[in-house]
């Protein structure tokens, strides 16, 4: 798995190598749903600076298409972390969960 050049933390990058394929395969429903939730959690909490910085962004710069470039980053890895919750909800369904 790639994660696109995108700046990840350390607790990011450990959570997106969970959602490799192989170690997929190894999770059982319970582990799996607990990883979907630490995965919807980091994703959601991104999301939500990225609303809060981008607001912030349009307010000093006097418009969105000005502020936009420089929030590009956390949209970034937000796209990251719900490509990896897609490949935890697509196991779940597989294992019938």
């Amino acid at each position: 798995m790639s994660n696109h050049g995108v700046n990840l933390s350390k607790d990011e990058t450990s959570l997106i190598d969970e959602t490799q394929p192989h170690a997929l395969e190894r999770l059982d429903a319970k582990s799996l749903k607990d990883l979907q939730h630490r995965l919807r959690t980091a994703r959601d909490k991104n999301f939500s600076l990225l609303r809060r910085q981008g607001a912030a962004r349009v307010e000093a710069e006097g418009g969105r298409g000005a502020a936009q470039p420089a929030n590009e980053r956390r949209g970034d890895k937000v796209e990251v972390l719900d490509e990896a919750l897609a490949r935890v909800s697509e196991r779940l369904d597989a294992i019938g969960e």
